[in-house]
């Protein structure tokens, strides 16, 4: 699964879908969320021992399944 910052692509595009926004906003959540977690939380996440980084990669996948339900209702 190809991760940069945290999220996976599958991830970040289930992110999208489930923040709406009104008008021009909406244009520009998708590349916002991408452009987030792709270079700040990169950067956050060189921070991150390496050895806790699967810990908190299960967490957020754990989230994004809860998301995922969520978004099918």
């Amino acid at each position: 699964m190809e991760r940069k910052g945290f999220l996976t692509p599958e991830q970040e595009k289930l992110l999208d879908k489930l923040i709406e926004l009104k008008g021009v906003a909406e244009v520009f959540d998708g590349p916002g969320i991408r452009l987030s977690d792709n270079v700040a939380l990169e950067r956050l996440k060189s921070k991150i021992p390496e050895e806790t980084l699967p810990i908190v990669y299960e967490v957020i996948d754990e989230i994004f399944d809860s998301f995922a339900i969520l978004a099918a209702k």
